[in-house]
């Protein structure tokens, strides 16, 4: 499975019910849906990204492209072809920062918990087994 299948399955798993409401929503507004169904597309969003650690992290690393290309398309609304370029750059930045480096998906801060391995120094032979002595 590659990455974007892994996170469309991620969104899916935990965002499943948003998912399902934004999707009905837009079948049942097709000249109006972007206005009609903005809550349920907040909803979802808000959800993949506290769900999803890979969206965050695009959506973070690719914020400019993504605030370009949105004012782009609101200025030209009648002619979003103009946004084109605005719009590859936007893709660029999410193919380069949507891959999952090969440690896993990016570290939030709360995943970042050190283990009590790590955070205890033990000394030599005060685990369990030999205690020294005779």
């Amino acid at each position: 499975m590659d990455v974007a299948d892994n996170t469309v399955a991620l969104v899916t798993k935990h965002c499943g019910l948003q998912l399902e409401l934004y999707q009905k929503c837009v079948t049942q507004n097709p000249e109006n849906w972007d206005i009609k169904c903005i809550t349920q597309k907040r909803a979802l969003a808000k959800c993949s990204e506290d769900n999803v650690p890979i969206i965050k992290h695009v959506k973070q690393m690719c914020d400019p492209f993504i605030r370009d290309y949105d004012a782009c398309v609101m200025k030209n609304q009648q002619d979003p072809t103009i946004c084109l370029e605005s719009l590859k750059r936007l893709f660029h930045c999410t193919e380069e920062h949507g891959k999952l480096p090969p440690t896993g998906p990016p570290r939030t801060e709360n995943s970042a918990a050190p283990t009590l391995a790590a955070e205890k120094k033990e000394k030599p032979g005060s685990g369990y087994g030999y205690r020294g002595g005779a």
